[in-house]
């Protein structure tokens, strides 16, 4: 519809401005920048992405993909993007399967387990993430025993250079699994997950576990009291109700806000430079920040990856939320 002149008359002082903000928050961003870049040649430092070509000349403790002192700094870049989704991945994994349980014990009739459930909740939550990391990095993984005397669960060993699993490769005859052996002070063979890895997935996970707890059990709490009633009239035991009648209801209401939590465990894991894990954080705004002192690119960069990474987590976490709704529309 078009505007009538007396409204145009009566917005118009808004528009002029709102145009006139924008035209000088523009010309100090434009200012900022020339005067960045003039900076820049008066000191002789290079600007630009081209340095992304360059050998970096160093290592990377933990590599997805192939890395070496000849590799170039694109190359650091997404094995520290790898790095960082592999925690991200881990630490959501771990912190949903211990908030789920969690979650139904806070609404449990037993009042010890409701009280653990409770105390969990709340202990965790309350305690800094930073200070969790460090007490699984500094006291509970230091404290393992060493290669020579690791303690071993079937395949899997654990000391503290880490966790060693098996891995499947492709041999002459075939697929095989190549096993961790410990061989003096070193594992050889299998996947190693190294004791930064283990600290911060532990420190992310059981923190974020106590909000996601909360939200998953708002979720619990929001499905009728009617569906466990009928789950339970033909036959379903307590647990198979829950996860199979309760639960799938629950997410429709839980996964929005949980995937804001996903999302501040994803930032949180920048956390991980005051261990030295190797991700965004600590290649980009870190080694390659220094090596090339070319702040502006390499933090441009740091905060371009984390926004596609929260950006990729709400992107699954809304297709997995339409996924579910279809499911129980049919």
């Amino acid at each position: 519809m078009k505007m009538s002149r007396a409204v145009l008359r009566e917005r118009l002082p808004g528009y002029a401005g709102q145009a006139l903000l924008l035209a000088v928050v523009a010309w100090l961003a434009w200012s900022g920048l020339a005067n960045f870049l003039h900076n820049l040649r008066q000191l002789h430092i290079a600007s630009g992405f081209q340095f992304l070509q360059v050998q970096a000349g160093f290592e990377i403790a933990q590599t997805p993909i192939p890395f070496g002192e000849g590799s170039t700094y694109l190359r650091a870049v997404a094995v520290a993007t790898l790095n960082t989704l592999l925690v991200v991945a881990l630490s959501a994994l771990l912190g949903t399967l211990i908030a789920v349980p969690v979650a139904f014990g806070r609404l449990a009739a037993q009042a010890l387990v409701r009280g653990a459930c409770t105390a969990w909740v709340e202990v965790f939550r309350n305690i800094p993430l930073l200070l969790q990391i460090f007490f699984w990095y500094f006291s509970a993984i230091a404290l393992l025993p060493g290669v020579a005397d690791s303690l071993q669960f079937g395949d899997i060993l654990l000391n503290n250079r880490g966790l060693f699993l098996p891995r499947l490769h492709w041999g002459d005859a075939g697929l095989a699994l190549e096993r961790p052996v410990a061989e003096g002070f070193n594992v050889s063979g299998g996947i190693a997950l190294l004791p930064e890895l283990l600290a911060l997935t532990l420190g992310l996970a059981i923190y974020n576990s106590a909000f996601l707890a909360e939200i998953f059990r708002a979720g619990i709490q929001s499905v009728p009291r009617g569906q466990s009633e009928a789950a339970a009239a033909v036959g379903l035991s307590g647990t198979r109700a829950a996860l199979l009648v309760v639960l799938p209801q629950a997410l429709r209401l839980a996964l929005p806000p949980a995937a804001g939590q996903y999302q501040s465990l994803a930032k949180a894991s920048s956390l991980a430079a005051a261990i030295g894990y190797p991700d965004i954080m600590q290649i980009v705004g870190g080694t390659i920040l220094s090596q090339t002192s070319q702040a502006l690119e390499a933090m441009a960069l740091v905060v371009t990856l984390y926004a596609a990474i929260n950006l990729l987590i709400a992107l699954a976490v809304n297709l997995a939320n339409r996924r579910l709704l279809r499911r129980q529309a049919r």
